[in-house]
């Protein structure tokens, strides 16, 4: 008599893919357009990784990317689509990495942008660091910031 393999009902495959290692656990807040605000959490993959994890209320998203800075662009984009934005520190309008930071952080850190006044080194933040919900803006908001000023400090080199 043969014996007949039947996979076992409520299981599910297993993967080849191992799962994530989460390094760091990051309690954040949203806050919609009314300020209204909603705790979330983001888990933060080991550096080797371009991937991180929202759990908010009963849901959770695994979002991945080519280092840290895509993954929050792209849960920002996630949430500003649910009319919220992340009260973190890449989410500030001042707030953007350079090329090589960005490189040598794998995406994790990013300057603060001096004012015009200010003619020091910017200081460098971790972008999943909370920040105030006053302070965020969306991300077409600090796209523009950020143009707005490098077009003032490089008058002849306009973007």
């Amino acid at each position: 008599m043969t014996a007949v393999h039947r996979p076992s009902q409520g299981r599910r495959p297993r993967s080849s893919e191992p799962p994530p290692e989460w390094a760091e656990r990051v309690r954040l807040r949203t806050v919609d357009a009314e300020g209204g605000t909603q705790e979330v959490t983001v888990q933060i993959s080991t550096p080797s990784a371009g991937l991180i994890e929202l759990l908010d209320g009963h849901s959770r998203a695994v979002i991945r990317g080519s280092d840290y800075l895509d993954c929050l662009v792209r849960l920002r984009r996630r949430l500003e689509r649910e009319g919220r934005l992340l009260c973190c520190q890449g989410a500030r309008p001042n707030v953007h990495p350079s090329g090589q930071l960005r490189q040598f952080t794998n995406g994790r850190q990013a300057y603060v942008l001096p004012s015009e006044a200010e003619n020091e080194a910017p200081v460098t933040v971790d972008i999943f660091a909370p920040a105030l919900p006053g302070d965020v803006v969306s991300l077409h908001e600090q796209r523009a910031s950020v143009v707005t000023y490098w077009n003032a400090r490089n008058p002849d080199h306009q973007i």
